[in-house]
């Protein structure tokens, strides 16, 4: 009887072989959506990071699906210095892909209608919390917190490099000292905010009456098995992984040895800690990563609210492209994906899944911006944005003409740090070559011949940088990427900025230059009087020499050392109201003087540049030292 079911079962397969060859070689063949069979991704990440290796401290990967983990590695050192390899004990920060647990939480009290999407925050907050808003009588929901567009401006205290023990005993009390003054309209621009999305982690707390960090653990840790990671800013939540946070050394590292940097422990310990402080390792990071393409998603009581979630939110604009969906960034590939990247002072990391096949992959380093791995091995799994059918008649790229400066709307747009935005990084400069491509290019001079923007359509282009690759996008006079929108700007000011620090450091060489002038004119014996005028001429340099000095040190420490950036502020907007006086006091002495034609004109010269100076004050609202 047995070896009549045995030769029947041979029977059936021989004919299920026969009858679905199709089906049989298409399981067989299941491949990325670059064209990688799953059975050669290992090797294929072996071979991309073996490449790349002379720039590598460490980097942890994963690749996975609803149905398990398809590839898990370990590439280089946690501790180059006493030759630590990273392994599966390895903890690295997740940086600002832990804001998605900020959204998970969200959905999770939607889902349950605790937070309903129509009703404005400060339904949710104590009464008078929001003390900065420029358009009060806007509504700002949960929504515009996950799209990122509530028009929150840069913050100089978010990213604030602080000791264990300067942060906040509570969320609430970050939240209030990090105040961002809102610059925009609500919806008006995108510009990526970890202030409103530490706000929406106040919301969390307020709505479930759980403190963050215990809603997250109960909530999204436990229920994943993810015993391995921290969100506290302290680690307190998780002694294993603070003991293991200490092993870990971070780097920058590049091809030539030369360039590297070595920072140590780098622990980053953030105010406004829900935005980046998540530290974990590689298998918790997947199984994170695993639940959101689960279609029996563990986080959520119906799938339909993780459907809901990775639906578009908002979409580029002037085009159909969807750019967030409830806080998730689209990506653009060979296929469009959701997911976060990361960065903090020592570590980056990604998360990125394709929704429609539920590929996924996480990346995690100890390296400062890395791009390579965090950029360049989702490449390789979802292959490039030119190869879509949609990119491949490129007849129409280039019809428009984006020339000109952009000017970035996620910066400081009001207020002392103003000028900030004006300066080349806060500014992009565009110009077109003579192939309708578009390279950073500065009054027609090419700041790097490497980069070149390149039109796919007349609503999108691609910026490639070693390994990785920016998509920007162009609709109603905006040109965007995935976390901020960049509008024109006159190229005037960027000039002005610069002319202005350039001029200070000027005077202050005119001003050290003094005392030589005095000895050499004592020694010749033609010594002069100085006149009420020429007093003030000598004060004005001091002005701008001060100036100079302290706009310096308000850039170099900027976000890092706010009682700086504060004092400095006040000390400009001062400086330019002494200006404007001293400038009409500089005419009226010029009127009165009996100087001669050529002297009276080099005086109100510099009564001109009193002016200038407080005018410039003006327009960069450092008078505004309370709107950082």
């Amino acid at each position: 009887m047995n070896v009549k079911r045995f030769l029947a079962a041979i029977l059936t397969a021989i004919l299920m072989a026969a009858l679905f060859p199709a089906a049989q070689a298409e399981a067989a063949e299941k491949t990325t959506p670059s064209g990688i069979p799953y059975s050669e991704i290992d090797s294929s990440i072996d071979a991309y990071i073996a490449e790349r290796e002379a720039g590598l401290a460490s980097c942890a990967v994963s690749v996975y699906d609803a149905d398990g983990v398809i590839y898990s590695g370990y590439y280089g050192y946690a501790d180059i210095g006493n030759g630590v390899l990273a392994d599966a004990d390895t903890v690295y920060d997740w940086g600002s892909v832990s804001k998605l647990l900020v959204w998970v939480s969200v959905m999770q009290l939607w889902e349950q209608g605790k937070i309903d999407f129509d009703t404005d925050i400060r339904a949710y907050l104590p009464a008078g919390f929001l003390t900065k808003l420029q358009y009060p009588e806007e509504k700002i929901t949960v929504l515009n917190l996950m799209a990122h567009n509530a028009g929150f401006q840069e913050s100089f205290y978010e990213n604030q490099k602080a000791a264990p023990d300067e942060l906040f005993g509570t969320l609430e009390e970050a939240l209030r000292f990090c105040e961002c003054y809102q610059a925009f309209h609500v919806g008006e621009y995108t510009a990526y905010s970890n202030y409103g999305t530490a706000l929406a982690a106040y919301i969390v707390e307020r709505v479930s009456g759980t403190d963050y960090v215990t809603y997250v653990h109960e909530n999204i840790f436990a229920p994943l098995g993810m015993e391995h990671t921290s969100i506290d800013p302290r680690m307190t939540d998780n002694e294993w992984v603070l003991e293991q946070r200490g092993r870990l050394h971070c780097y920058e590292r590049y091809l030539d040895p030369r360039d590297n940097k070595n920072y140590g422990q780098c622990i980053t310990f953030l105010q406004l800690f829900p935005a980046g402080s998540a530290i974990g390792t590689l298998e918790d990071f997947t199984r994170f990563g695993r639940a959101l393409v689960d279609t029996a998603c563990p986080l959520f009581e119906s799938n339909a609210t993780r459907d809901k979630m990775l639906t578009p939110l908002t979409c580029y604009s002037g085009t159909d492209i969807a750019r967030n969906c409830h806080g998730f960034w689209t990506g653009e590939y060979g296929v469009q994906t959701l997911g976060h990247p990361g960065d903090t002072m020592g570590c980056s990391a990604n998360l990125i899944f394709d929704p429609a096949s539920g590929l996924g992959i996480v990346v995690m380093t100890n390296e400062q911006g890395e791009a390579a791995f965090n950029y360049g091995l989702p490449g390789l799994l979802f292959g490039d944005i030119a190869s879509r059918e949609e990119f491949r008649d490129t007849a129409i790229a280039g019809e428009g003409d984006i020339s000109g400066f952009w000017r970035m709307m996620r910066n400081v747009a009001c207020g002392a740090g103003r000028a900030n935005s004006f300066f080349l990084g806060g500014v992009t400069p565009f110009g077109r070559n003579d192939d309708g491509t578009y390279s950073a290019k500065l009054f027609g001079i090419t700041l790097s011949s490497a980069a070149k923007l390149v039109p796919l359509n007349e609503n999108v282009y691609v910026l490639r940088v070693g390994d990785a690759t920016q998509v920007y996008y162009y609709g109603d006079g905006v040109l965007a990427v995935a976390e901020s929108d960049f509008t024109r700007c006159n190229p005037i000011w960027t000039v002005l900025t610069y002319g202005f620090i350039l001029f200070g450091f000027l005077c202050l060489l005119m001003l050290l230059a003094k005392p030589v002038t005095l000895l050499v004119r004592k020694h010749r014996g033609t010594i002069r009087k100085y006149t009420p005028a020429d007093r003030q001429i000598l004060g004005q340099q001091l002005v701008y020499g001060v100036s100079g000095v302290i706009f310096t040190a308000f850039f170099l420490t900027y976000k890092r050392i706010p009682a700086f950036t504060a004092v400095s502020a006040i000390l400009a907007a001062a400086l330019g109201l002494g200006s404007l006086v001293n400038g009409a006091w500089l005419c009226y002495n010029t009127i009165k003087s009996d100087a001669r034609p050529c002297t009276k004109l080099k005086q109100y010269l510099w009564a001109a540049l009193c002016v200038a100076y407080a005018a410039f004050i003006l327009v960069m609202q450092l008078y505004n030292f309370w709107n950082l």
